[in-house]
């Protein structure tokens, strides 16, 4: 064997021992589970310490027009009202609860409690909800201002389509309202948690700057949530009157009887 081949085999060699050394120093440290350096926060903790409700332009703009109750996530919001389903009248008290990736929410109707989290979806306390129950409950979580302003928080993208926009058939001499179209797409978190419509689109009137009506489609079928007015206790505005159709028929109807 020649010496220029005895001193490639040696480099070799040794080049594959170097190379064993250090992935066996390597293993043995990944095996210790050794956490990160303290001094560095993780998503979690940067997430929540950076609870930005002006991380969307239009979100922002309508959180403040609505009152002061989004500055705080340890004071729920109680409203109570009254939900119509054809001839059926029933009591609805509804508890939102600020988090800081969002909100929870709570509905007591008809003996019956659900709830509703970005991580859970809606679920009835007792038994599953109903088709009927579940769609009841989409509505009143979803179609609403509230919402509009804390979807930011967990991650829902928020797409501007439109600006001043008017009727399709308003004519030059057209004075009404003007609106500002916001698209806002739900984060899939799998088929059980995620809302029946995964999008909704809000109408932001240019005047007054507060929601007028919220579009979304279920199955095929176009819903529209009209917000029919808006009332302002102790500060806070809140819609008094809702009313949700489809092909011109009714769906449900909604009306707060007291808000805190």
């Amino acid at each position: 064997m020649s010496r220029r081949l005895q001193a490639f085999i040696l480099s070799t060699a040794t080049i594959g021992l170097v190379a064993f050394a250090t992935s066996v120093i390597l293993g043995s440290r990944a095996s210790t589970g050794a956490s990160p350096p303290p001094n560095i926060p993780t998503q979690s903790q940067r997430l929540k310490k950076l609870r930005n409700l002006a991380l969307q332009a239009e979100a922002a703009a309508v959180n403040r027009r609505l009152g002061n109750r989004f500055k705080s996530t340890n004071a729920p919001s109680v409203f109570v009202g009254i939900v119509t389903l054809g001839s059926d009248r029933q009591p609805v008290t509804m508890i939102r609860r600020q988090t800081d990736y969002g909100e929870t929410v709570e509905l007591l109707l008809a003996g019956r409690r659900f709830t509703w989290s970005e991580s859970e979806g809606i679920k009835g306390t007792k038994e599953s909800p109903t088709e009927p129950e579940r769609l009841l409950v989409e509505r009143l979580v979803f179609d609403s201002p509230d919402q509009f302003v804390l979807a930011q928080l967990r991650g829902a993208s928020y797409q501007t389509i439109a600006r001043n926009l008017r009727p399709t058939d308003a004519g030059d001499d057209y004075t009404g309202p003007l609106w500002t179209m916001v698209r806002i797409d739900d984060p899939q978190t799998g088929a059980s948690a995620s809302p029946k419509s995964p999008w909704r689109i809000y109408y932001i009137n240019s005047g007054s700057g507060v929601i007028d009506r919220v579009e979304c489609e279920v199955e095929g079928q176009k819903v529209e949530a009209s917000i029919l007015q808006w009332t302002e206790q102790n500060g806070e505005k809140v819609p008094s009157q809702i009313r949700w159709t489809s092909n011109g028929q009714t769906l449900m109807e909604y009306q707060l009887t007291s808000f805190q």
